[in-house]
């Protein structure tokens, strides 16, 4: 039996996948994004981050971090193939095709699925973390919502072509 030769994922030309740690610290940079201006008001307005999680505050809070996420990462990837999270750590989204932009139905679908997995009662963050776990498994580090949005996340500089 031959050993079996590990094939390099299919990549646009002069574009290199992100490398999974570049995209954790994007992803974290984005949260923080979202999640900080709403918890510093809901802080403002009197609530503990206890009262933040839970009853009615804890909903109300949940809709505004998911909406401004929702803004940001579609407006930005939409705009200009990134967030201030990927801006930092130096990646861009593209078309996973040709490289190009990414349109902004596309761009909405990205931001869409992980939010909507991250809402199911009881067991959303699982999911919704699940959905870019499956980036370490998937040949193009393509993570679910990167697959349903049909895009992939490089780094932003070109490799030269050999």
């Amino acid at each position: 039996m031959e050993p079996t030769e590990r094939v390099a994922p299919v990549v646009p030309a002069g574009l290199e996948l992100a490398p999974y740690g570049l995209r954790i610290g994007g992803l974290a940079i984005d949260q923080m994004v979202a999640g900080l201006p709403p918890f510093l008001v809901f802080l403002a307005l009197g609530y503990t981050p206890d009262e933040m999680l839970t009853g009615t505050v804890g909903f109300w809070f949940n809709v505004v971090f998911v909406a401004l996420g929702l803004v940001h990462e579609t407006f930005g990837v939409w705009k200009w193939g990134l967030t201030l999270g990927k801006w930092v750590c130096r990646t861009k989204v593209v078309h996973a095709t040709d490289g190009g932009s990414v349109a902004v139905s596309s761009a909405f679908m990205r931001s869409l699925v992980p939010a909507a997995f991250g809402v199911v009662p009881g067991i959303g963050p699982v999911l919704g973390l699940g959905v870019y776990l499956w980036a370490f498994i998937d040949p193009r580090r393509q993570g679910i919502h990167d697959k349903a949005a049909g895009t992939l996340v490089v780094l932003r500089r070109r490799v030269p072509a050999t």
